[in-house]
């Protein structure tokens, strides 16, 4: 019989306000949720208060999906988190995963 050994991919982690995070999600997941995000937002009318307070939520969601349960609250101190504070913050932890995965090939294939 044949053995084969496979890298597993390694967890990442990531510093965000004091708080050490441990990433959950792959590069792929996080761009696809992402691109459906923008998606989503690029579709919201400004008086559209329901669907704004369900994409924010769902943001939030992701947030916390990537980075573990309660993220989003510890980052902000418990404090309630804005639109363009949950479209902020869900641009800089991709831009960091992003930098931090463009970093692994670098060194790995350079």
């Amino acid at each position: 019989m044949r053995k084969l050994t496979l890298n597993l991919p390694e967890t990442e982690k990531i510093e965000i306000n004091g708080n050490i995070f441990e990433i959950h999600k792959s590069d792929i997941d996080i761009l696809n949720k992402t691109a459906d995000l923008q998606l989503k937002y690029s579709d919201l009318k400004k008086d559209d208060f329901i669907s704004i307070k369900a994409v924010v939520n769902e943001t939030v969601a992701f947030i916390d999906e990537i980075l573990g349960d309660g993220a989003t609250v510890k980052i902000s101190g418990g404090k309630p988190v804005s639109v363009m504070l949950a479209i902020e913050w869900l641009s800089a932890i991709c831009s960091e995963i992003s930098n931090i995965n463009g970093e692994y090939i670098k060194e790995k294939y350079e």
